[in-house]
């Protein structure tokens, strides 16, 4: 039987919440709404979530690519309770913490080892889109090295996609040290690359992988092995 819709009161408390987790100081955390809930308030608030880009010095275009991820997820991973959707996530790239520049998102404040990257779901992942994003984030928010934590950098996948696809040209930026290996990063993965969970990836009655790295990821899990998610760092002048 479908929930009761919100009353109005409702509503307001949870623009007041998210409004508070948007100009909280710290990283915001989950505001403990369901996804819809949050989604709405979020939709009353973009009046004041464009001003804040507006005030980090970013323009419209780059407002409206950074929060078109929202609409994108929700396309992905729907809004049913336990969906996929991180509701941090979502409040980060409200307030522009996370940022979208070109085909990556980047974090507008750099950490000690550099300014972290994110590879959003969007389509390929060419060099040229990839330096053309560093080179904008260069413009936006000044030199530095660039970090990124994911599974698209485990060591394993290069042999099994071959040398000349996106992940790979990708993963060849960063210098990825030594992997860990568990349980937890393959729930990451099979959401990500099958947007399901790890013990329906695992049942081949259930998921039949179709491509390249869709076989790879599905065999290495049903051989009893496990991926990572390395933390890796480039330099401040990425090569290609």
């Amino acid at each position: 039987m479908p929930a009761d819709p919100p009353s109005a009161a409702d509503v307001a408390a949870d623009v007041d919440r998210v409004r508070e987790a948007l100009r909280a100081a710290e990283a915001p955390g989950d505001p403990g709404l369901p996804v819809d809930r949050l989604l709405h308030a979020l939709d009353v608030l973009r009046p004041e979530v464009l001003a804040g880009f507006a005030r980090a010095g970013l323009d419209r275009a780059t407002a409206e690519e950074t929060l078109a991820d929202v609409p994108r997820k929700v396309a992905v991973y729907g809004t049913a309770p336990g969906t996929g959707i991180d509701a941090g996530w979502l409040l980060l790239l409200a307030r522009a913490d996370v940022v979208a520049v070109g085909r990556l998102q980047v974090e507008r404040t750099a950490g000690p080892d550099g300014r972290a990257v994110h590879v959003p779901e969007s389509g390929p992942l060419t060099a040229a889109a990839v330096d053309a994003s560093f080179a904008r984030s260069r413009v936006l928010f000044g030199p530095s090295a660039f970090t990124c934590t994911s599974w698209l950098l485990d060591p394993l996948l290069p042999p099994a996609l071959g040398p000349d696809g996106g992940i790979v040209g990708f993963a060849r930026r960063f210098a990825v040290g030594d992997v860990v290996r568990g349980e937890e990063h393959d729930r990451s993965v099979t959401r990500f690359v099958f947007h399901r969970p790890l013990a329906d990836v695992l049942d081949p009655a259930l998921v039949v992988p179709r491509t390249r790295l869709e076989r790879c990821v599905a065999g290495h899990l049903r051989a009893g092995g496990h991926w990572s998610q390395p933390s890796a760092t480039t330099g401040p002048e990425t090569p290609v």
